[in-house]
């Protein structure tokens, strides 16, 4: 797909799908109405990471800002608790739908969705019971003592919302695996409206972190709900006979999830850990300085991630249907585009960064041009890495992922750890840079070069 041929994509009218041509173009005609959708989705969310930062920081300050930004990055840390069952989901539901019976797709949705919330529930109540003995005051250092009673009272309420957000997420994967994620990207973007509404007002009266965790999380999360009214209005899910749909649905989840499961551990370690590492030798001043540089950077992650994860069900779709034409090319345009793209957003940041970041939080803190440097590195990889992935993960090539993400995760925990201990913050990111180009290119570069060679020939 050529970006200078989207146009002919942007209609609300169905392809002809009774052709391989036709396949091909509803295809991508979803993926640009989801491209489409993901703008004004990601734009608002944004604007409200953006104004998280100028809202909050002038009174939280840097080191209650720091707490809530480590206590907020749990939530992907720990997305590994649905199991796998979310991911399992999408490509189970984009199986389904290729069938085009509706009969066993409504069965694998309202099984799945059912066992989701089954786990959501148990993951709160575990998370909540585990929170309340963990030593948070050396898990996150902080000078001001009063901030520790703070803590453990966001804490608590982190796991509640999460839970919520186990099932809300799962409806999302759902509207992925059909190939629908622009209806799922609407109500996100209605969500962060709401949000940003209630955030000023919140900021306004100099609220709390537990406030905020619910402002940030609990409407998104809610937001992401009201897409079950979709889902019932269109005979896709049903309340009648769900406890047998979940019985019958749940082992062949947790079979597909098993892997997906590994490798979202994988991935909590690899990438979701750095806040806590950092809290736990530099203080949570310093994760302030990192939270705003990664929010920073995803100027260049995100319009490379709206671009690239619609793909995940027009690949499992493909895949299907045996179209590795599509797949062949989808891949290659998908892959230089993300690269172009992130190296010239990231030089610019490289530069340009410092002072956007002393504008953004009114001076209250200071990024150095080596740290803006090495995120730059780390922030082009992982968008490369990203997009990879959706062919990966559309084209079932899940154990081998599992196998890179497990090297790279052991790999990297180790370098950051020796990195952030040694050097600082700097050498930790651009460590993990290295260490990831490194693995990655062994692993898809050799290792696993004829698997991937073998779904686009």
């Amino acid at each position: 797909m050529k970006l200078l041929t989207l146009h002919k994509y942007l209609r609300l009218t169905p392809f002809d799908t009774f052709t391989e041509q036709g396949r091909s173009d509803e295809r991508y005609r979803r993926v640009v109405l989801s491209m489409a959708a993901n703008v004004m989705s990601r734009g608002a969310a944004m604007v409200v990471m953006v104004m998280t930062v100028s809202l909050t920081v002038p009174y939280l300050g840097a080191e209650r800002f720091g707490v809530w930004m480590t206590i907020a990055s749990f939530a992907g840390m720990l997305m590994f608790l649905d199991l796998g069952i979310g991911n399992a989901l999408t490509n189970k539901v984009a199986q389904r739908a290729a069938q085009h019976n509706p009969e066993q797709l409504r069965k694998v949705i309202s099984g799945g969705l059912g066992f989701l919330f089954l786990i959501g529930c148990g993951v709160g109540a575990l998370l909540m019971a585990l929170f309340s003995f963990l030593p948070w005051q050396q898990l996150i250092k902080v000078s001001n003592l009063l901030l520790h009673a703070e803590i453990r009272s966001a804490a608590l309420l982190f796991a509640g919302l999460f839970g919520l957000h186990i099932f809300a997420n799962g409806i999302q994967r759902i509207f992925t695996g059909l190939q629908r994620a622009f209806e799922g990207h609407l109500a996100s973007m209605i969500g962060s409206v709401v949000t940003l509404l209630v955030l000023w007002l919140a900021a306004r009266q100099e609220s709390g972190i537990t406030v905020l965790l619910t402002v940030t999380l609990g409407i998104q999360s809610v937001a992401s709900l009201s897409l079950i009214f979709l889902l019932l209005k269109r005979g896709q899910f049903c309340f009648p006979g769900l406890l047998s749909n979940i019985r019958e649905e749940a082992p062949h989840l947790l079979h597909i999830g098993g892997l997906f499961l590994l490798l979202q551990i994988g991935v909590m370690v690899g990438w979701g850990a750095d806040s806590l590492i950092i809290s736990s030798h530099l203080g949570a001043e310093q994760v302030a300085v990192f939270a705003v540089v990664q929010r920073l950077f995803q100027l260049v992650s995100q319009p490379m991630s709206i671009m690239n994860a619609p793909l995940w069900g027009a690949y499992a779709d493909a895949y299907a249907k045996n179209d590795k034409a599509f797949i062949r090319t989808t891949l290659k345009s998908s892959l230089t585009t993300t690269l172009a793209y992130t190296t010239i957003v990231a030089m610019v940041l490289v530069f340009a960064g410092g002072q956007i970041v002393d504008v953004w939080t009114k001076a209250a803190i200071q990024i150095s041009l080596g740290l803006l440097a090495a995120y730059a590195c780390w922030a082009i990889l992982e968008a490369v890495g990203n997009a990879l992935s959706m062919f990966l993960n559309g084209c079932g090539i899940v154990r081998q992922q599992v196998v890179h993400v497990v090297v790279f995760s052991i790999a990297s925990i180790a370098v950051k750890f020796f990195m952030i201990r040694t050097f600082g913050l700097e050498a930790m990111i651009l460590g993990t840079a290295v260490t990831y180009a490194i693995i990655t290119s062994v692993a898809y570069g050799w290792f696993f070069r004829e698997t991937l060679s073998a779904q686009m020939k």
